[in-house]
């Protein structure tokens, strides 16, 4: 599954710095989150579930820690069946609903 992902929690920013788009900082439990959009047009899908946004990647101290999927909620079934498929012990893989779109979460347990 962790290849399935693509981006490696843990990794450092250096490594897609020039694949990135600066958005906005968000603030989690008193932490801020550089957030970027990765733009580079090479990851379109997961479990062949295309997304309807590019990928956000969260870092803090230039350490990704988080990385958010957006999907159309019409694929929610389909990407809930693919995540209940694997046994993933040092992600904590979140699914929100958002109006017309979920999105997956990534990041490290605590």
């Amino acid at each position: 599954m962790l290849k399935e992902l693509r981006f490696k929690i843990g990794e450092q920013y250096e490594l897609n710095e020039f694949n990135l788009e600066s958005l906005e900082s968000t603030f989690i439990n008193g932490l801020e989150y550089e957030s970027y959009e990765y733009i580079k047009n090479d990851f379109k899908a997961l479990f062949g579930v295309e997304f309807s946004k590019n990928i956000i990647l969260q870092y803090n101290a230039d350490i990704l820690s988080r990385v958010v999927y957006e999907f159309d909620i019409a694929k929610l079934n389909i990407v809930k069946d693919k995540l209940n498929q694997f046994n993933c012990k040092k992600l904590k893989l979140e699914l929100i609903k958002n109006n017309d779109r979920c999105n997956l979460l990534v990041s490290k347990k605590e």
